[in-house]
């Protein structure tokens, strides 16, 4: 087991986190390129996620920190990738009957370098929010240090 430390930055000025998570009655489907977007904000301070595009751009110079995390529908699967700008940062796969994948990566992102979701291969499904399963494909990041 791997236990991280992180010291969160004091100054309010140079804070920066995204909490989102998706929340659909139906089968989320993804095919390789496809953006997901998140539609459910936790937290965007510093303004960085724009609900519209489903991307995060970095307000600020700096290293950050991210994890996705999401379920599969029934007997399906799901590749997503977490990338930066057209770059991937990590890929997750999770295979069916039901099944949970993570990634998380840290990076150092520029003024106006975007963070996306994107499918990775054709044909997978996300599984639907439910009473019981609700908010379980979430994206989560923060500004660890600034530049």
């Amino acid at each position: 087991m791997i236990f991280l430390k992180f010291t969160l930055l004091d100054n309010q000025e140079h804070k920066v986190a995204v909490s989102l998570y998706l929340d659909r009655e139906d089968v989320a489907r993804t095919s390789a390129g496809s953006k997901v977007k998140f539609n459910q904000i936790r937290v965007n301070l510093g303004d960085g996620y724009d609900i519209e595009t489903g991307t995060f751009s970095a307000p600020m110079h700096g290293i950050y920190f991210f994890t996705l995390s999401y379920m599969t529908s029934y007997d399906n699967y799901s590749n997503l990738g977490l990338f930066v700008n057209d770059e991937r940062l990590c890929v997750t796969f999770a295979n069916k009957p039901v099944n949970v994948a993570t990634c998380s990566a840290m990076t150092e992102l520029r003024v106006g370098d975007v963070i996306s979701v994107r499918g990775f291969q054709a044909g997978g499904n996300l599984y639907p929010s439910n009473s019981v399963y609700k908010n379980h494909h979430s994206l989560v990041g923060f500004l660890y240090k600034s530049l």
